[in-house]
């Protein structure tokens, strides 16, 4: 094992200090040869390079609505994700989805994707926006205080009392006018009803200063929560839930089972119905792919890890509500599921080469027929490295021919020799080296013709 060993070393030593010598000096001498065409193609790559945009330059700016609701909370675990796999990404809170979603349609401001909840807005309002799927559901909530009531029509129950209906221009805003002028035309703005946000709402239900609260939020959100497990308040039932979906088909049924908040105490005591809507994630058109990819694997592992009251894990990220077009990345997320690449890659490098593969396969399709050449490119070089030196070799000899005075000779030779000097330390590749010493012989003879000229012009 020893010998073996000793041979190998021995084979490697030779090895670097003539083939490997000879190797890298063929090389150089290849693109000595080929560098007028060198910079062109490097220009084209350049090019190609800038227009992919292989990696995101930019911070990652995700409007996440108020603080402590569902989308608050998808903000943070998005950007500890983004933060594991080296990219950036900072929630910028605002009063509401729907104020993220004019933030994102605003060329001014820096905020380049948003949440936004199902029938608050469609494509033909922001025709800038892609759509990378459903990543949540959001239940319209109505809380109040008291003897539990059974009605039929809860907004013409809250008609004359004293409703939270969330700040101006918030998706609960929104979503509460819209069913309550379903139901009840011409009810308008009233004094009663109240634009409170959802932590100042929930205060004054429990201080009794308003009857009802209404609020779009999340199961697992910290106010839904306090107010899901207050004894003092209660949850309003909505039996005509299934008949409010086929109304606004982007809302659905929900239940929320008996006993399922507090097994213990049986809390809910019934089974309590209600409606839901979507949580889309819209992005701008021109946003970077890997920020896209990191989204929506982002929006796949959080719903597989963390606990899911309505749906099932692996719901989401799914395309659900249609209001929106599909992004290119997540046309084929949704289509062909998360590539393999992402497995064994980092994110960073999978998202690149997930980019571009379309671009490198047209590259490579155009230059199939250069790379069938690859194998004979060293042999081609030397031999027109070689050509070249006989073509200036000739050329040599027709001044020779015309020469007339002993200057001209003298001038003559000096260029022989330097060609001698130029062919000696040029590389050929070894199926041409006979052609090396044929020109090297030509030379000589060549050099003793003009020196035999020379002589003759002297005497």
């Amino acid at each position: 094992m020893i010998k073996n060993l000793g041979n190998i070393l021995s084979y490697f030593r030779a090895y670097t200090q003539y083939d490997l010598k000879r190797e890298l000096l063929a090389w150089l001498k290849i693109l000595k040869f080929y560098l007028p065409v060198i910079g062109p193609v490097v220009l084209v790559a350049v090019v190609i390079f800038i227009y992919i945009k292989p990696v995101p330059v930019d911070r990652t700016y995700l409007a996440t609505g108020q603080e402590s609701s569902l989308t608050d909370q998808m903000g943070k675990s998005f950007s500890r994700y983004f933060e594991q796999h080296g990219l950036s990404l900072q929630e910028i809170n605002t009063t509401g989805l729907h104020a993220g979603l004019h933030q994102l349609s605003d060329d001014e401001s820096k905020i380049n994707a948003s949440f936004v909840t199902s029938g608050t807005a469609t494509s033909k309002d922001y025709p800038n926006l892609v759509s990378l799927g459903t990543v949540n559901i959001s239940p319209l909530w109505l809380f109040y205080r008291g003897k539990t009531i059974h009605t039929d029509d809860p907004f013409e129950y809250y008609r004359d009392k004293l409703i939270s209906i969330g700040a101006d221009g918030t998706v609960t805003n929104k979503l509460f006018n819209r069913l309550m002028e379903l139901n009840n035309p011409g009810t308008g703005v009233r004094s009663n009803f109240l634009e409170l946000s959802h932590a100042e709402a929930a205060k004054q239900l429990r201080n009794g200063k308003i009857d009802a609260l209404f609020i779009v939020d999340g199961y697992n959100s910290p106010i839904i929560q306090s107010l899901l497990n207050d004894p003092t308040i209660q949850l309003m039932n909505f039996p005509l839930a299934e008949a409010y979906a086929r109304k606004l088909p982007f809302l659905q049924k929900i239940v929320v089972p008996k006993a399922s908040v507090d097994i213990n105490h049986v809390r809910p005591a019934s089974d309590i119905t209600l409606l839901a809507s979507s949580v889309n994630l819209l992005v701008e058109k021109d946003i970077h792919p890997t920020v896209q990819w990191a989204f929506l694997m982002a929006a796949q592992d959080l719903n597989l890890k963390s606990e899911q009251f309505f749906t099932s894990a692996g719901s989401f990220p799914a395309y659900k509500d249609k209001s929106f077009p599909l992004s290119f990345v997540a046309d084929r997320f949704y289509t062909h599921g998360t590539p393999v690449l992402f497995e064994y890659l980092p994110l960073r490098l999978a998202a690149l080469i997930e980019n571009i593969w379309v671009i490198l396969i047209a590259i490579f399709l155009i230059a199939l027929p250069f790379i069938k050449k690859l194998s004979n490119f060293r042999s081609q070089t030397s031999e027109k490295l070689l050509w070249k030196s006989f073509w200036e070799l000739r050329y040599i000899e027709d001044q020779l021919n015309d020469a007339t005075t002993p200057s001209a000779t003298e001038s003559i030779i000096n260029e022989l020799l330097n060609l001698d000097t130029k062919v000696s330390t040029a590389w050929s590749e070894g199926q041409h080296i006979r052609h090396y010493y044929n020109l090297k012989r030509c030379i000589g003879d060549t050099l003793k013709s003009a020196q035999k000229k020379q002589t003759a012009m002297d005497s």
